[in-house]
């Protein structure tokens, strides 16, 4: 008999944890499954490139920054290298110990085959790695202008795409101004490394760009020694050529030394940080002002130099002429108010019957104030404004304030009053509400030295020349200049150019009554002093003063006897190598910028302006509450003057 079996299935006798137990399985392989598919699938391509990353390592080579060059091609700024050498050359990551110049010279010079031999086989670079910082030369001198550069920031980050932490950004001045010419492109080595974070080999390398230099038409000799003349005055010295309106150069003091903005690198001491944070506080927190560029931020009443301005706007109007007479009473009243002439003030003198040559040579005010009563205030203003006041020069920095050129209506609107006759005198001898900056102050001097053509003020050597006509003729000119000449010559009001005119004058074998074109092709000094009253007045009824220079003066005529000679030797000396305690790095070739002879020689080698014009700027201070022209301006224009002259 043969048994059959016959297999039955009760799914009622399988437990329930059978069940869970598949479930799960199903539910895991599903899962397992369902990664699988994102890992390769859905994210394959990101973990790939995340793969990569991970495989790869980018290293950054700080580009260098374009050099600003001075009108000779000398730089103004210099790119300094700090070398470091890594602990463990293959680390990603790894502590650097600061090296000098001299032993990354020589690390870099071993042969790649001499070194580490996984160096070698691995086709590694040399174990040296650098950072940039700038160095300016001239430190103190051109600080405003130049300015200076940080380390990169947040907020450098959001408004700059492609910046790298490895960058520089030019914070004031021609750096601020030019940063995305100046700036360099770094550069990139690209490394293989493996799981420990050890660079297997070089895979790529791109070399950093180097910025774009800028050429300037700056004179660092002539600012070198503008900053000395001004010693610890306060105010502003522009130097310009009166043809074209190349600035030479503009110093503001005090200044600040560029140099100590630099990031302060991991081989700093302690005792050098500190003392750097604390002279970077005290630029910012100086009463005096240091980082503010006088020269192009700083408003000012313009006092008697703005004479100019009342004389031409006079004549181009017809209103007066050069035979003019004004009798010089002391003072001139007005009703209940009196409006004095300086000389009655100082020492109770009065001029008598005075033309317009004499006025602008004696700086009388009465002439003035009678001469802006004849013209009109809406007149001179517009005048005022035809010669660049009251709006930005336009110069290559930035910050540069417009001034104000007041009339009845901005007196009206802004003051809600009327404008009255005693305002047309304070606006004539340019007092009041008139304000004005060094720099137009030097916009105004090259058009009337410039014969009445206005050449718009610029730093930049490939600026094209922009140059308009006021409608100022010959004969309108001539009045103004000779009574400019007056000003420096004996009798005159700018008594430390007094010995200047009486020689050139003498030894031209003029007189008096030769032309002012004779005069400035004899190496005559066009000048005109001014003190200009600020502030309240004190209980004897003095309010303090700045001191205004202007002058001008044929360069190729005082230059002559000095370009006459063969070439000098040029001065050996060097310029410390110790930029104020920041760094200390080779500077070899940069020259003595206070040597006559060094300058001397680029001048014959690259020229010069024929005619220059000359502002100075002396604020009053604690020291010295009542500057004036004469006194206090007019020294340090002479001190620049005696340099080039080599006296």
């Amino acid at each position: 008999m043969k048994l059959k079996f016959e297999p039955s299935f009760n799914s009622e006798s399988v437990p329930a944890s059978f069940w869970l137990i598949c479930l799960g399985m199903l539910g895991f392989g599903v899962l397992i499954v369902t990664r699988l598919v994102d890992l390769q699938l859905v994210q394959g391509q990101k973990y790939l490139v995340s793969s990569d990353q991970n495989r790869w390592f980018q290293q950054q080579i700080p580009a260098e920054r374009g050099n600003i060059l001075d009108r000779y091609d000398q730089t103004l700024t210099l790119n300094l290298k700090r070398y470091f050498a890594p602990v463990d050359p293959l680390a990603v990551w790894s502590p650097q110990v600061a090296i000098d110049r001299d032993r990354a010279l020589d690390l870099m010079a071993v042969p790649i085959a001499t070194q580490a031999s996984f160096l070698a086989e691995k086709n590694m670079i040399s174990p040296v790695n650098f950072s940039l910082q700038r160095g300016y030369p001239l430190g103190e001198a051109l600080a405003h202008i130049l300015g200076y550069v940080g380390a990169v920031t947040a907020e450098d980050l959001l408004k700059q795409s492609g910046l790298s932490l490895t960058e520089l950004v030019g914070r004031t001045g021609l750096e601020a101004r030019f940063q995305d010419q100046l700036r360099g492109r770094p550069g990139i080595n690209k490394f293989e490394v493996n799981a420990l974070g050890q660079k297997q080999r070089l895979l790529s390398a791109q070399s950093a760009t180097t910025g774009v230099a800028l050429k300037s038409t700056l004179d660092p000799y002539l600012a070198a020694i503008s900053a000395q003349a001004m010693g610890t005055k306060t105010g502003a010295v522009v130097i310009f050529d009166v043809e074209t309106g190349e600035v030479l150069s503009i110093v503001s003091n005090p200044s600040f030394d560029p140099n100590v903005f630099q990031p302060i690198t991991d081989a700093a001491s302690q005792a050098g940080i500190l003392a750097r944070k604390n002279q970077v506080a005290n630029y910012f927190q100086d009463p005096k002002l240091t980082m503010f560029n006088r020269a192009v931020a700083g408003t000012y009443p313009p006092g008697s130099i703005f004479k100019l301005v009342t004389a031409l706007g006079g004549l181009a109007e017809g209103k007066i002429t050069p035979e003019t007479i004004v009798e010089d009473t002391g003072v001139l009243k007005v009703g209940d108010y009196g409006y004095a002439n300086w000389y009655f003030t100082q020492y109770g003198r009065t001029e008598g019957s005075i033309a317009l040559e004499r006025a602008i040579a004696r700086s009388n005010d009465i002439y003035f104030y009678k001469a802006a009563e004849m013209l009109g205030p809406t007149l001179l203003a517009d005048w005022a404004r035809r010669f660049g006041l009251g709006r930005p020069t336009g110069l290559e920095v930035s910050g540069e304030a417009k001034g104000l050129v007041p009339d009845p209506i901005w007196k009206e609107k802004q003051i809600g009053e009327r404008w009255f006759l005693g305002n047309t005198y304070h606006f004539g001898i340019g007092q009041g509400d008139l304000l004005v900056t060094p720099v137009q102050v030097a916009q105004l001097v090259q058009a009337v030295a410039n014969q009445g053509k206005l050449c718009k003020l610029h730093l930049l050597a490939e600026t094209q020349v922009e140059c308009s006509d006021l409608g100022l003729s010959s004969q309108q000119i001539k009045p103004v200049i000779s009574g400019m000449i007056q000003a420096c010559s004996p009798g005159g009001t700018a008594f430390p150019f007094f010995p200047v005119n009486a020689a050139a004058l003498k030894a031209a074998g003029l007189d008096d009554q030769a032309g002012f074109q004779e005069k400035l092709l004899a190496g005559a000094v066009a000048c005109k002093t001014g003190t200009a009253e600020i502030g309240a007045a004190n209980e004897q009824g003095h309010r303090p003063t700045h001191g205004w220079f202007i002058m001008t003066v044929r360069t190729d005529q005082i230059l002559k006897p000095s370009l006459e000679k063969p070439l000098a030797a040029t001065d050996s000396a060097i310029l410390s190598t110790n930029l104020s305690g920041v760094f200390r790095s080779p500077m070899l070739g940069q020259p003595d910028w206070q040597t006559h002879s060094n300058w001397l020689n680029l001048v014959k080698k690259v020229g010069f302006p024929r005619q220059i014009g000359i502002v100075v700027l002396v604020e009053s201070s604690p020291e010295k509450i009542y500057a004036e022209g004469s006194a206090d301006a007019g020294p340090v224009a002479k001190q620049i003057y005696d340099w080039m002259t080599n006296q």
